[in-house]
């Protein structure tokens, strides 16, 4: 038995510490975790990548340049992703060895694409570095997938891309560091970094089976309905507006383009995350922003406008075709479809940026044909709608669900999850302090927190609102 003197002291240490171990358990959030992962990696990716295209605009021109970056590239990112969904598919266990092998080899790549004086050297190591950007970004979906909840899924992703961007234009600052083959050291030191990140495991209490809200279970028509609505999105966007090499060669700052991009994927996650048919629609009214670009084409419109609108808009595509694919992932229980909405887009940008570039000089063509794809991907769109957001009929939900979707809903900590189940079977806090083996007044500190959270004045209010009813 412990003195009195022995349990004020340990209260004591249990309130300085309880702050700290809130912290250290956010940390370890999943989606946290997963935003950190995701930023260091597309960094990295987006890095080297851009690193190689001002290396190659050096060595060939503009238009042969566009058409290995923004198509051979992207169909290439596109097959990593794919060799990603084939062996998580058929080895599951070498997921994790896998991706340590992509960022070493991504980063041995990158040397000869930055470094390579001859422009066969330049290309081919390029060209397999797209493969390894591929390969990644398959892995962070897929992590994505299995470790975060789904109404937080698309808010990380946004963070994570938009944190990577705006680190991305501060290296910008640095004095023509993308034309230095120092470039390399910076990707060696990101490479680092996310070998040991990939390793940091999330608070597994935080991700628990549950069904996608809003969404049925996918068939296989309704896939290839919802990847031909992807790839469609994809097409017409590039198809009003192509990134082209040449206007970096004029003077375009692609790093400060991109800063609205960030702004994009930040509104996208945020809105995707509190409706999933939000951010669907948002991405459709979108898909308005390439018509405008074909209408301001012979404008006297400053470049970079362009650049910066279109950039915003793609903001918008990119959660919404990762989001839609990894819920259905989840909702399937089959997790190597998580980055297939990427490799879908991928392929959309190809064709997309292939089309635009091809008919630059046929404006009334890429008109007809832009909008005949802009039609289509409506009618598909809508005919995807109604089995992945129309209401389901209401019905029972088991307890389990119930509890897992008030916790999700309020953000509650596995600690405060503990609380809460107690508190339904209508224990004491003296009695939740022995089942937990803690002091009554961390129970007190716990089920404080818990009620600020719900936004409840007494644990009877919470408990009305946990069952639905009007608090008194």
């Amino acid at each position: 038995m412990l003195s009195q003197a022995q349990k004020i002291e340990t209260e004591g240490k249990e309130r300085v510490l309880a702050p700290r171990l809130a912290l250290g358990r956010t940390m370890r959030h999943p989606a946290v975790v997963s935003a950190a992962i995701i930023c260091l990696c597309f960094l990295l990716t987006s890095t080297g990548w851009l690193a190689w295209e001002y290396h190659l605009l050096g060595q060939v021109p503009a238009g042969i340049a566009d058409a290995l970056t923004m198509g051979v590239g992207y169909a290439l990112q596109a097959a990593g992703i794919g060799l990603f969904a084939l062996i998580q598919r058929r080895r599951g266990e070498w997921v994790e060895k896998g991706m340590f092998a992509a960022l070493i080899l991504h980063t041995l790549c990158l040397i000869p694409a930055i470094l390579s004086r001859s422009p066969a050297g330049t290309i081919a190591a390029g060209l397999a570095l797209n493969v390894f950007c591929g390969y990644i970004a398959g892995y962070y979906l897929h992590r994505l997938t299995r470790t975060v909840a789904a109404n937080r899924r698309a808010t990380a992703l946004g963070v994570g891309y938009g944190l990577s961007i705006l680190a991305s234009w501060l290296l910008s600052r640095l004095d023509g560091i993308y034309y230095s083959s120092k470039v390399w050291i910076i990707c060696l030191g990101l490479t680092a970094l996310a070998l040991g990140l990939i390793q940091w495991r999330p608070t597994p209490a935080e991700k628990e089976s549950a069904p996608t809200d809003g969404m049925s279970a996918p068939r296989r028509g309704l896939l290839c309905t919802v990847g031909a609505v992807v790839l469609l999105f994809s097409v017409v966007n590039n198809s009003g507006f192509a990134f082209s090499a040449a206007d970096l060669v004029l003077g375009i700052q692609v790093e400060s383009s991109r800063l609205f991009y960030a702004v994009g994927l930040l509104i996208a996650g945020l809105v995707t995350d509190r409706d999933r048919k939000y951010g669907a629609v948002a991405a459709l009214a979108a898909l308005v922003i390439p018509f405008m670009m074909l209408a301001l084409r012979r404008e006297p419109v400053s470049v970079t406008v362009l650049w910066a609108l279109n950039y915003f808009a793609y903001g918008f595509y990119s959660i919404y075709r990762m989001i839609v694919f990894s819920d259905l992932a989840e909702k399937q229980g089959l997790l190597y479809l998580a980055g297939v909405g990427l490799l879908i887009g991928r392929l959309g940008d190809a064709v997309g940026e292939a089309v635009c570039l091809s008919l630059a000089d046929a404006t009334l063509a890429l008109i007809f044909l832009a909008a005949l794809l802009f039609v289509t991907a409506v009618f598909l769109f809508f005919r995807a709608y109604r089995p992945l957001y129309a209401p389901q009929a209401v019905r029972q939900q088991s307890e389990q669900e119930r509890f897992y979707h008030f916790a999700v809903q309020h953000d509650l900590s596995a600690r405060e999850r503990d609380m809460l189940r107690l508190l339904l079977e209508g224990k004491a806090n003296g009695e939740i302090a022995q089942t937990l083996s803690i002091s009554e007044n961390t129970v007190k500190f716990h089920i404080r927190n818990l009620l600020q959270k719900t936004g409840c004045k007494n644990r009877n209010e919470l408990l009305a609102v946990y069952m639905g009813q009007k608090p008194q």
